[in-house]
């Protein structure tokens, strides 16, 4: 598996394709948008909102839970 940084559909896909990882995490960019799986799955392939900054999980260490800050 492989963590960290993968913002698109086609990135994931030649990771895959290549051998170099059977799964990518997406993790950050599923915190900010829920349906990206969704979204994904309709055909719109656009990159991830996600800008990495990790503030979604400023709040899960205040106990206020892990959400988007920018959004």
């Amino acid at each position: 598996m492989l963590v960290g940084g993968i913002r698109s559909f086609e990135m994931a896909g030649r990771l895959v394709d290549k051998g170099i990882t059977d799964y990518v995490s997406q993790c950050r960019p599923r915190i900010r948008e829920p349906n990206l799986i969704n979204r994904l799955e309709s055909g719109d392939l656009r990159k991830a909102a996600c800008i990495s900054d990790n503030g979604c999980f400023q709040p899960g260490m205040a106990g206020e839970g892990i959400y988007c800050v920018v959004e």
